[in-house]
């Protein structure tokens, strides 16, 4: 049977075995949280790039949408006037509601 020295010396040795244990689990902890952080910024950086892609699209289109009205109203100015003027007049009718 062993001696309570023997028990003592045998608990201490499991104690810094758990504490190494603890240190290493720590350690692989950190590199994985590590490793998602930075994949995560780097999915965030090209979720941005894209956002940034579509947006400088849209305004391009929305651009190239505008300089067409003006061209067709320079070209047809009493119809732009006349779709403006029946535009009101059915806003207005709707307004009155």
């Amino acid at each position: 049977m062993p001696t309570n020295k023997e028990l003592e010396e045998q608990l201490e040795i499991a104690r810094k075995d758990i504490e190494t244990l603890a240190r290493m689990a720590g350690g692989r902890v950190r590199g994985a949280a590590h490793d998602a952080r930075a994949q995560a910024t780097d999915y965030l950086n090209t979720l941005s790039e894209e956002a940034k892609s579509l947006v400088d699209q849209a305004r391009a289109r929305g651009e190239h949408t505008r300089e067409l009205a003006e061209d067709h109203v320079r070209e047809n100015p009493l119809m732009a006037v006349g779709l403006a003027m029946g535009a009101g007049f059915i806003l207005a009718s709707l307004m009155r509601r």
